[in-house]
C-alpha cells in the first residue's frame, strides 16, 4: 500500500518486486499484494534475509519489501527457468537459449533471481552461481551485462518459494530483461583491500581448495597465518581476492572478486569456499575487511556523476547486500545499509535486500561474488548502440588475470605475509568484539523493548504479552524456537506458549504433561545445552521440543517456579547460527526475571481486583465504593454539574432465597448487577454494598431529569423481568430504590448516603417497587429502618 501510495498513479504497475523472509506464508501475502497494487501477473521476487527501503532496514524479522515499477512506454521481459535441482548448468543453458530467442545482447540489461537453497536432502546445500552462469554463457554465447542475487529466506536458510509472474513456485531462476533505453549501473561494495602478494591455485576439487603453490591449502594458510588464527576460525572470515586486471595495476574494488571460505575439509587438507571457481592456475591475494564504510559513499557519487554525464535519469534502485554483512555477524560498527539510506535519502526509490549470493560484474564479466553490496542503479537515456556493444564485448571479455605476475623478491613477499598474518588477526579480533557487542545490544533492545510493553500493557487473558515476547527472543537473538511451560498440579509442566514450530510439530507436545529433570529446576542456575554436550543429556525433553541446542531458565515469583523459559536452537553454523554463550544466557536470565516481574504483577493485579470487588457480581464492593466516591467527591463537581448517589434494595430477596434456593438467590443478584452495567455509563461507580444492597454514583449536568428517567426505566425494567428457578418456574422481583443529590443534599460520602438511605426507606414503606428522590423539607426527621 506505501509503494502504491508514493507512486501517486492511478494506473496499475507494470512490475512488481516482492521480497519478504521467510516467517511469511507467501502466498497469503502474495494475494495481498496483487489486490493492492492491481496487477497479479507480473510479481517477481521470492525470500530475502532482511529488506531495506528508503526509510528503514531489518533482518532477522517479518521484514517484506515491495517496489511498484511503472515502465511507461519501457518493456521488461521475464524469462524463467525451473530445474535448478537437477542441474545448475542446464537450467543456465535453458535460461541463455531462451535470452538468446528473446533477443539478448552483450550490453543487454538483465536482471537475475535464482533460489540459492536446497534441503530438500535433509542437509543444506547452497546453490551457487558460477555453474549458473557456466550454462547461461554456454546457451546464449555470451555474459549479457547481468546482475542480480541467490535468495535465501532468513540466516538460518529456511527454504522459502519465488513469485514467479503469475504463480508461485520454487528452484528455479528468473531473469528480467529490459528495453534498449533502460540502463543497470552499478557499484560493487565489499571493502576489501589486499593483504598478501599472489598465490597459485594448484590443485582444486570444485569448491575445494587442495594445493596452493604446490603444498597442502589448509597448512599452506596456516604456516602463512600463524599461530594466531586457527581452522576453525577460516569459515565465514578467510577471504581471497581474484584480481580480474592486471597485477600491479592501481587497486580498484570493482576489479576484484571476493571469495569466501565456507569450511575447511581437515580429511584432504583443503580449503572449501562458496564458489567452485577457484579452480587449478587461478591467482589470489588474501583480502583484509574493512571495519569502516566511509569507501561506499565516493563510490555511488561516482556512479551518479557517470548517469549526469551522460544525461541519464535514475528512477529506482536496488541494493544486493550479503546477508553475511549485516552489523550483527560482519563485526562493522555501523550497518552499511545505514549508509545506503544516507545517500540514496528520498531523491529515488530504493529497494535492498539482503541475500545468499550476489551477482555483477566483477573484471569485465559477471560473475558470483561473496561479502559484497552491489548498488544497482536503474536509469533511461537514449538506446544503445548495437555496434559498439558488441566491440566493447569483444575487448572487455579478455580478462587480465595473471600479467605481471614474476616481479616479486622473497624477502618482500615475506614481509607482507607477516604484514597479512597481523591484519587478518587484528581483524578476527575486532570482529570477534564487535560480533559480542551486537549481540549485547540486541539483547538490551529486546529487554528495553519488554520493559516498554510491560509498562504499557497487561499479560492478557491468553498471555499475548507472552507470545510477543517469545517472538521478540526469536527475532533478537536469532533463535529459532522458543517455549513457555508453566506447571501443573501434579508435578509436571505444559506448554503454555510456543514460537517458531509449525502446526504438526505442535501437535508433539500440545496439551502433553513433561516431566522436567531436576538439574532444569535450579533457580539458581541456568542450564545451556550445545553440540559439545552428549547427545544423551535431556534427550527427551530435546525430542518432545523439538529443540537440539537450548537455553533453559526458570521463571520464580516468590521463590517459586511460576514457569519455565526454554529457548534455541536446532544447528550451528557460524556466524548466523553460532553457537550458544554465556551472552545469550544473561540475555535470557535478564528476560526470565521480567517474565517474573510480570507474572508477580498481574497476580498483584489480580489479588488488588478481589479487593477491590464483589466476588459473586464483579461490581465494586462496599469499601472500594467508598473510597471511589470520596475521592470524586473531594475534586469537587465542576462548573453547574450535580452528582446522584443512588441506592437499591432488591424487593423480599429473602423470601427468594427461602422458596427457591441460595443458588437462585444468587442468580438474581447476578442479574441485577448486569443490569445496572447496562443502565449506567462505564465511568459510573456501581458497586454491590453487601447482601441485596446496591448503590451507583453518577455524575451529569446540572438537569436531574436524565437521571430520575433512567431510574424509573430501571424499576420498570427489573418488574418485568422474569427470573427462573431452578425447576424452570419463572418468577418476578422488584426494586425499592432512594437517591441524593450533591452538593444539594451533602457533599460526603456519609452524608449522601444517609440520605439515599432515607429515601430508600420511604420508598419500602410506601409500597417499594418504587424510587424516591430525598426531600430535606418532609423528610430530615425520618429514621431509616432495617
Amino acid at each position: 500500500m506505501q509503494a502504491v501510495s508514493q507512486a501517486k498513479s492511478k494506473l496499475p504497475c507494470d512490475l512488481v518486486l516482492l521480497f519478504c523472509t521467510a516467517r511469511h506464508d507467501q502466498e497469503i501475502l502474495r494475494n495481498a499484494v496483487a489486490q493492492t497494487v492491481g496487477n497479479s501477473n507480473n510479481i517477481y521476487g521470492g525470500g530475502a534475509a532482511g529488506i531495506i527501503t528508503n526509510d528503514v532496514f531489518g533482518y532477522a524479522g517479518d521484514q517484506v519489501g515491495v517496489a511498484c515499477i511503472w515502465l511507461e512506454d519501457d518493456d521488461c521481459k521475464a524469462t524463467i527457468v525451473d530445474g535448478l535441482l537437477e542441474s545448475e548448468v542446464n537450467t543456465g543453458m535453458r535460461l541463455g537459449q531462451q535470452l538468446n530467442a528473446n533477443g539478448i545482447r552483450p550490453d543487454s540489461p538483465v536482471m537475475l533471481f535464482y533460489d540459492a537453497v536446497d534441503r530438500t536432502q535433509g542437509n543444506l546445500r547452497l546453490i551457487m552461481a558460477t555453474w549458473i552462469l557456466e550454462g547461461i554463457e554456454k546457451g546464449l554465447g555470451f555474459l549479457p551485462d547481468l546482475t542480480g542475487a541467490g535468495l535465501q529466506g532468513d540466516h538460518m536458510c529456511t527454504p522459502t518459494r519465488q513469485y514467479l509472474g503469475n504463480k508461485i513456485g520454487e528452484h528455479s531462476a528468473i531473469a528480467l530483461s529490459f528495453s534498449d533505453n533502460i540502463y543497470i549501473d552499478h557499484a560493487i561494495m565489499h571493502g576489501c583491500q589486499p593483504a598478501s602478494p599472489y598465490y597459485t591455485v594448484t590443485k582444486a576439487d570444485g569448491p575445494v581448495i587442495l594445493e596452493i603453490n604446490g603444498k597442502p591449502a589448509l597448512a599452506f594458510i596456516d604456516g602463512m597465518l600463524g599461530p594466531e588464527l586457527k581452522p576453525e576460525d577460516y569459515p565465514f572470515f578467510l577471504l581471497f581476492g581474484i584480481n580480474r586486471s592486471g597485477q600491479w595495476e592501481s587497486f580498484d574494488e570493482d576489479n576484484y572478486a571476493s571469495r569466501l571460505c565456507l569450511g575447511v575439509d581437515l580429511e584432504r587438507n583443503g580449503i572449501i569456499m562458496f564458489e567452485p571457481d577457484m579452480h587449478a592456475g587461478t591467482q589470489f591475494q588474501i583480502m583484509s575487511r574493512s571495519l569502516g564504510l566511509d569507501y561506499i559513499q565516493p563510490k555511488i557519487d561516482r556512479l551518479f556523476e557517470k548517469l549526469e554525464a551522460e544525461k541519464r535519469d535514475p528512477f529506482f534502485i536496488i541494493y544486493i547486500n550479503c546477508a553475511g554483512r549485516c552489523a550483527g555477524y560482519g563485526g562493522v560498527e555501523m550497518e552499511d545499509a545505514y549508509v545506503i539510506l544516507k545517500a540514496v535519502k528520498n531523491d529515488i526509490p530504493l529497494l535492498g535486500l539482503y541475500t545468499g549470493v550476489e551477482i555483477a560484474s566483477g573484471g569485465y564479466r559477471p560473475r558470483g561474488l561473496d561479502w559484497t553490496g552491489v548498488f544497482c542503479v536503474f536509469s533511461k537515456g537514449e538506446p544503445r548502440d548495437l555496434k559498439k556493444a558488441c566491440e566493447l564485448y569483444s575487448a572487455d571479455s579478455k580478462e587480465k588475470v595473471g600479467e605481471d605476475a614474476a616481479f616479486t623478491t622473497e624477502g618482500i613477499k615475506k614481509l607482507a605475509e607477516r604484514n597479512a598474518a597481523k591484519m587478518l588477526w587484528l581483524d578476527a579480533k575486532s570482529i570477534a568484539i564487535r560480533h559480542e557487542l551486537e549481540q549485547k545490544r540486541l539483547g538490551f533492545s529486546l529487554l528495553a523493548e519488554f520493559s516498554v510493553d510491560l509498562r504499557q500493557e497487561s499479560i492478557g487473558a491468553d498471555g499475548e504479552i507472552f507470545t510477543a515476547v517469545a517472538q521478540h527472543i526469536n527475532a533478537a537473538l536469532n533463535m529459532q524456537r522458543t517455549v513457555l511451560l508453566f506447571p501443573d498440579t501434579f508435578g509436571a509442566f505444559t506448554v503454555a506458549v510456543s514460537q517458531g514450530y509449525t502446526a504438526e510439530e505442535k501437535e508433539r507436545f500440545t496439551n502433553k504433561q513433561i516431566f522436567l529433570d531436576e538439574e532444569l529446576l535450579d533457580a539458581e542456575k541456568p542450564v545451556l545445552v550445545t553440540a559439545e554436550d552428549d547427545e544423551a543429556l535431556f534427550a527427551n525433553l530435546r525430542e518432545t521440543l523439538s529443540i537440539a541446542y537450548f537455553i533453559s531458565v526458570p521463571v520464580i515469583v516468590e521463590n517459586r517456579i511460576a514457569a519455565i523459559l526454554i529457548t534455541g536452537r536446532n544447528m550451528e553454523t557460524t556466524p548466523f547460527l553460532s553457537r550458544l554463550s554465556n551472552n545469550d544466557v544473561e540475555t535470557v536470565q535478564a528476560v526470565s526475571a521480567l517474565l517474573g516481574y510480570a507474572l508477580m504483577r498481574e497476580e498483584l493485579d489480580v489479588a488488588n481486583k478481589l479487593a477491590q470487588t464483589d466476588v459473586l457480581t464483579g461490581l465494586f464492593n462496599r469499601r472500594e465504593f467508598e473510597l471511589k466516591t470520596t475521592e470524586s467527591l473531594r475534586k469537587g463537581l465542576t462548573g453547574d454539574k450535580v452528582a446522584a448517589f443512588i441506592m437499591i434494595d432488591t424487593d423480599f430477596f429473602k423470601e427468594v432465597n427461602d422458596k427457591y434456593g441460595h443458588l437462585v438467590g444468587d442468580a438474581t443478584l447476578k442479574r441485577l448487577a448486569e443490569a445496572l452495567l447496562d443502565f449506567f455509563r462505564a465511568t459510573d461507580i456501581i458497586a454491590r454494598l453487601g447482601g441485596d444492597e446496591f448503590a451507583v454514583y453518577c455524575a451529569f449536568p446540572s438537569d436531574i431529569s436524565p437521571i430520575i428517567k433512567r431510574v424509573s426505566r430501571l424499576v420498570q425494567f427489573w418488574r418485568a423481568t422474569p427470573l427462573i428457578a431452578s425447576d424452570g418456574v419463572t418468577f418476578n422481583s422488584s426494586l425499592s430504590i432512594g437517591i441524593s443529590f450533591a452538593p444539594r443534599d451533602g457533599i460526603t460520602y456519609n452524608e449522601l448516603l444517609h440520605k439515599a438511605d432515607i429515601a430508600l426507606y420511604e420508598s419500602k414503606r410506601n409500597g417499594r417497587d418504587q424510587f424516591t428522590v430525598y426531600d430535606e423539607n418532609t423528610m430530615k426527621d425520618i429514621q431509616p429502618q432495617t
